[in-house]
């Protein structure tokens, strides 16, 4: 929970600096820099806490759980466009709604391996209000 609520407070602030940039530089440009900083930055991390259990599981992985950085560098681009027509809170309450009910269908059906957690009438509910409140962010 501690994670999600560090990441929650930094994805807005994150949003706007890469926007910056992207203005600055251009959209594809800045999701290449953004990509290579984090690259240098997660090297930097990876060779002294890493240890040597990571490159012999490499090779276990899913193809699809590669593309994570493909799909995160067409993001950064997206959301960097966004922010610029909408703002970060529009943006942000749009893609949070948004991002639950992907979430659930993930859960619901068990996609990218997911583990299955069904879809009950509370979090549909909750689905729906989450929704109904991102209208009013945008709306208003």
């Amino acid at each position: 929970m501690l994670y999600a609520l560090i990441f929650g407070v930094c994805l807005p602030f994150v949003v706007r600096m890469n926007e910056s940039l992207s203005r600055s530089i251009g959209y594809l440009p800045g999701a290449w820099a953004v990509h290579a900083v984090g690259a240098v930055f997660g090297a930097a991390l990876l060779l002294p806490f890493s240890g040597r259990a990571w490159p012999a599981a490499v090779s276990s992985v899913s193809w699809w759980a590669w593309m994570g950085g493909v799909v995160g560098c067409g993001m950064v681009v997206l959301a960097t466009r966004a922010v610029t027509v909408m703002g970060i809170a529009s943006f942000t309450a749009v893609t949070v709604a948004i991002q639950l009910i992907a979430s659930a269908a993930i859960d619901q059906y068990g996609w990218v391996g997911a583990e299955v957690h069904p879809l009950t009438l509370t979090r549909a509910v909750g689905i729906l209000l989450l929704g109904a409140g991102a209208t009013l962010v945008v709306r208003g």
